[in-house]
């Protein structure tokens, strides 16, 4: 019971470290990780939505909200843990720093994996009141629901960026990461249109990426379509699944790094 107290202690100590150098930061991280998304809400839900009527039985402004949600949440967790994470890492030495406090390196990483999941929380909710300002929500109550699994998928996203940032021996190594699996998120998870569009040689791809299955649970609840329970613990499980594995990818890793 103490170890885990300790345990907890220390990460949102961590959390709290990033959430105060944050603040000092605020507006340039909100430009990034807020606006670019509320953008291709704009973009996307107007420009295309004159000319889509509907898409899945939903109007096209409604179809892109959820979606858009997702992205935002995906790209604000990446970044904070590729980009940001590398930079304390490699560059600041602060990762030393925290490790020569009594907090240990597994605590490290779940406060810098939940403070990146706290960012992609705030990211989807500016684009859900957006989205709910213009019409494109269909139920409040299954958006605000919504909330918990953007955060459990946050905390996925950023431990998919804290494996990468494992590997990493310089930024370039983040084209990679980048092109190879931030963008085809973006693409091919159904934030603009369904998956099934897709031919059957792409269509399995999609479904490996987790966006493909948050978005598949956030769009009807935000939506207000009916969601079937078992499939939906099926996507969230895939998720949650993804996200203890590239925990553990990155923690084996980073100890090598820092204690080999």
């Amino acid at each position: 019971m103490h170890e885990a107290t300790a345990i907890a202690s220390h990460t949102l100590a961590v959390c709290w470290r990033q959430y105060l150098v944050w603040r000092r930061i605020i507006w340039p991280s909100l430009s990034t990780n807020v606006a670019n998304p509320v953008l291709f809400l704009f973009a996307f839900g107007f420009g295309l939505g004159a000319v889509i009527d509907d898409m899945g039985g939903l109007d096209y402004l409604a179809y892109v909200v959820p979606g858009m949600m997702a992205y935002s949440a995906m790209f604000s967790a990446s970044f904070e843990t590729t980009i940001g994470s590398f930079a304390r890492f490699n560059m600041q030495k602060t990762w030393d720093a925290v490790l020569a406090t009594p907090v240990s390196l597994i605590e490290l990483l779940l406060g810098e994996a939940f403070w990146a999941a706290c960012k992609a929380l705030i990211s989807a909710s500016c684009v859900l009141l957006v989205g709910a300002f213009w019409g494109g929500v269909g139920s409040l109550p299954g958006a605000l629901l919504s909330l918990p699994l953007i955060l459990l998928a946050g905390l996925s996203f950023a431990a998919c960026g804290l494996a990468a940032t494992a590997y990493a021996k310089s930024w370039e190594f983040f084209s990679y990461f980048f092109t190879f699996w931030v963008t085809p998120m973006f693409v091919f998870s159904g934030v603009f249109f369904g998956v099934d569009r897709f031919p059957d040689v792409v269509e399995p791809l999609a479904w490996i990426l987790p966006m493909t299955h948050l978005i598949e649970v956030v769009r009807p609840l935000v939506a207000g379509q009916d969601l079937a329970p078992w499939q939906a613990l099926g996507h969230v499980g895939y998720i949650t699944a993804l996200a203890v594995v590239a925990f553990a990818l990155a923690y084996r890793r980073l100890r090598v790094r820092l204690f080999d």
